[in-house]
């Protein structure tokens, strides 16, 4: 375990995989956030053209 640790965090190449493996583990989270957000808010597509959103 010990020389584990020395690879990651002693070796350019260790850093090198924890720097890229952070980057994956942060899009796979991302991903599945997204799939999660986008069933929660369905798109209800474009709105109606008499209805412009504003308040007046």
């Amino acid at each position: 375990m010990g020389d584990v640790f020395s690879f990651l965090f002693g070796t350019r190449g260790g850093l090198a995989v924890l720097f890229f493996g952070g980057i994956v583990v942060a899009a796979v989270v991302a991903f599945i956030l997204e799939k999660r957000t986008s069933k929660m808010y369905v798109d209800r597509g474009p709105k109606p053209e008499d209805e412009d959103g504003s308040l007046f």
